[in-house]
């Protein structure tokens, strides 16, 4: 009962949300300054991307190749090549590209930008690690701004991302994919598992009302 009251006060609080995002932001997250452009993703208001953050800020990453998919202002890429890792981030919007290519250029941090719905237009390559904070409300969307969280009625976003990875990991590689209990792991888990991953639960922290996840993601032999 808990999780969907919450799921109804989400669409009830999302057109705030956009609201608030049709002006451009500015703010500041351990020590990297993010400008927000309109519509793009705001991780300084949700507890997701800084749970992978923190997770991020403790490995030994130096030299590895590092997916950021669905980058968004870049948070996370940024942090990582900031750890000396080698950085890709992508997109499917390219207004966040954008704001992306800004926010790498104002923390003085190299990082290969493309926009891409997923892998499609990311050159192939095998990733060390990617990090993934996905959409996840199953309803399909229709302006660009709802990319980041909506993730199609059928779950597509998850039948994609499962279906185009493989090629770009080796038996070494992970991906860290964050979630909230808001979402239906189980069904994004039985995508992964129906794909030949392996899954695995690696963190979780409730922050104020909301519990979160980290899920590593690796090949299965």
């Amino acid at each position: 009962m808990k999780i969907i009251l919450k799921k109804i006060s989400f669409f009830i609080l999302f057109p705030l949300f956009k609201i608030y995002s049709n002006k451009k932001r500015e703010t500041t997250i351990s020590g990297i300054h993010l400008k927000i452009y309109a519509g793009v993703f705001n991780p300084g208001l949700h507890f997701s991307t800084k749970f992978l953050l923190k997770w991020l800020q403790k490995q030994n990453i130096a030299g590895k190749h590092v997916l950021e998919l669905g980058a968004g202002t870049g948070l996370l890429g940024i942090q990582a090549a900031k750890q000396k890792a080698v950085v890709t981030a992508s997109d499917i919007s390219g207004n966040a590209c954008l704001n992306l290519n800004e926010n790498t250029a104002n923390n003085k941090v190299a990082i290969k930008i493309f926009q891409s719905d997923l892998f499609t237009d990311i050159p192939w390559q095998h990733f060390d690690l990617m990090l993934i904070n996905p959409p996840y409300y199953p309803k399909n969307p229709v302006q660009e701004n709802e990319y980041a969280w909506f993730c199609g009625q059928d779950f597509d976003y998850f039948q994609k991302l499962f279906f185009q990875m493989k090629p770009f990991m080796n038996y070494t590689s992970k991906a860290i994919m964050v979630l909230s209990e808001d979402c239906n792991i189980e069904v994004i888990k039985s995508l992964a598992l129906q794909n030949k991953f392996k899954w695995q639960l690696m963190e979780q922290k409730k922050i104020w009302y909301e519990v979160n996840y980290l899920f590593e993601i690796t090949l299965r032999a």
